[in-house]
């Protein structure tokens, strides 16, 4: 038998942009890297496993989500479906991005595995939360992802790292986006990965598709650039950082960034500048002031 491929995650992904993306749970899957029908149906399937749990429990609760349930249950089910994730695996927050793992180690009857790191974990409400027919969007700032359930003029904000983190209060920094903007973050994580393992072309693809998808996401143009300056690319890698800075004027990693780029251009002033902005951004930040005592001939590097 013949298994029908996909088209390349790239179509799936311009669908994205064009806003015409028919389902995030499908989009999730094929980005773990499952390329037939038939793999994304055995993940489907495991998902179906893991919301008809949370029914069953609901049911011996009392308590049963509808294909369409009304407004005034949002807030209820969404509780349910967070409550039923942490007690059925208290131990959460781990390594795992890509919805495939996250799946796997939530259905695990190992009560110690680690499920998923920020971007999984949300990743994984999501998907159940759309199945119950909730509303959801998503709150990023530059290391921390959450979801936002929309009932009405009421937000109810959800950290899925934190037990508590139902209804949980969220800083300045936070940003809301829509919901496929949470594909930008998965694409960005899988970057950082290939980054890490030298798959340095895979990874600059990654950064570059997390930017087509979410054309406001800072992380991923600070990340390009920095693949761009592995390039020789300068100038082209100063322009990612700028528009990172535009995009969050408090991103202290990328200020420094462009700083260094800066100084191999010979742009030293500028680059002092930037390097003292970040510093004003986040006095923690070693990098910058490590670089800026190189710049001034006190450091042997940074």
């Amino acid at each position: 038998m013949t298994l029908k491929i996909l088209d390349h995650e790239e179509t799936i992904l311009r669908d994205i942009k064009d806003g015409s993306v028919g389902s995030i749970e499908k989009v999730l899957l094929v980005l773990s890297g499952l390329k037939t029908d038939e793999e994304i149906r055995s993940y489907q399937y495991k998902i179906d496993d893991i919301f008809g749990r949370f029914l069953n429990k609901c049911g011996g609760n009392g308590f049963s989500v509808r294909s369409k349930p009304p407004a005034y249950l949002h807030r209820t089910i969404a509780n349910r479906i967070f409550e039923y994730l942490w007690n059925s695996k208290p131990k959460r927050f781990g390594e795992y991005f890509l919805l495939t793992d996250v799946v796997d180690a939530q259905l695990d009857p190992d009560l110690n595995r680690l499920v998923g790191t920020c971007v999984g974990l949300t990743s994984l409400y999501s998907v159940l939360a759309l199945r119950a027919g909730l509303n959801l969007s998503l709150l990023a700032d530059l290391g921390h992802l959450l979801s936002r359930l929309r009932v009405g003029d009421q937000a109810i904000d959800i950290d899925h790292t934190d037990p508590q983190g139902f209804d949980c209060r969220t800083g300045e920094d936070f940003r809301e986006f829509p919901l496929p903007a949470l594909i930008a973050n998965v694409l960005n994580s899988r970057g950082l990965r290939n980054e890490r393992s030298g798959h340095f072309a895979d990874a600059k693809a990654d950064y570059r598709k997390a930017i087509m998808v979410n054309p406001e996401y800072a992380n991923g143009y600070n990340n390009r650039g920095n693949m761009r300056v592995r390039d020789e690319d300068i100038d082209g890698a100063i322009a990612d950082y700028t528009e990172a800075i535009k995009l969050n004027p408090g991103f202290c990693e990328a200020y420094c960034n462009r700083g260094m780029a800066l100084q191999r251009l010979g742009r030293y002033n500028e680059a002092r500048e930037d390097y003292n902005i970040a510093i004003g951004a986040n006095p923690d930040y070693g990098d910058a002031g490590k670089c800026l005592l190189l710049l001034d001939g006190i450091a042997p590097g940074c």
